[in-house]
């Protein structure tokens, strides 16, 4: 349980509203992990490393010991909302969970070491090398839940020279996946939204490039 709750937090960072003005990226870590934001958040609170006013707020309320109706009360939050604001306890844990959640943590770790691997080598790669790799690594991917900026969960498939989005009906070809790369490294990854890499399929391909490192994040 801890290895999971450490992936989670390592994938996560860092959030804090007090220094921090950006999007703490919740629901992009659970969808990483295919779990809930609500139990992402109370991993992280867990692990230390997430830190809200109502975070605070109700870390406070719990160690004066006001009674949980009290909280959902005070707050506002459902009963569920407020007990992902709370840190886990020890406690016996399901095998059948754990068993998930290691599995989880396994292909988290592959997946990360495969896109630190590819994203190390790009630099020494010819133009057509670097695009043999990356179509190699949507392959990889594919299947993998990635989140639009809109906040939308998406999966794909590759077909022959083709991606497929769950959520569009029209593939995206290898050639427009290619322009798009291109552009990102003509920006050196620098890349302030996915309108910016100019293609069809750009909210899309935004986040996926991201993953793999050639799209650096805003934080």
């Amino acid at each position: 349980m801890k290895d999971f709750m450490d992936a989670v937090a390592e994938a996560f960072g860092s959030y804090d509203d007090r220094t921090d003005s950006r999007d703490p990226g919740l629901n992009a870590v659970a969808a990483q992990f295919g779990i809930t934001a609500l139990k992402a958040r109370k991993l992280l609170i867990t692990a230390g490393v997430y830190s809200t006013s109502l975070s605070r707020q109700i870390t406070r309320l719990k160690s004066e010991e006001v009674e949980l109706e009290l909280i959902i009360h005070i707050t506002g939050l459902s009963r569920a909302s407020v007990h992902s604001y709370l840190p886990y306890t020890k406690g016996p844990y399901r095998l059948d969970k754990l068993s998930a959640n290691a599995e989880r943590v396994r292909l988290y770790r592959e997946r990360k070491n495969k896109c630190a691997e590819f994203s190390a080598e790009l630099s020494a790669l010819s133009a057509q090398e670097q695009e043999t790799a990356l179509w190699n690594m949507l392959v990889y991917l594919q299947g993998c839940v990635f989140l639009t900026a809109k906040g939308l969960k998406f999966t794909y498939q590759i077909r022959g020279g083709e991606m497929f989005v769950n959520r569009k009906s029209k593939s995206v070809t290898q050639a427009t996946v290619f322009m798009a790369f291109r552009k990102a490294m003509e920006l050196e990854g620098i890349v302030a939204g996915p309108k910016k890499l100019g293609t069809f399929g750009a909210s899309y391909l935004y986040p996926i490039f991201e993953r793999l490192g050639v799209i650096k994040k805003s934080h």
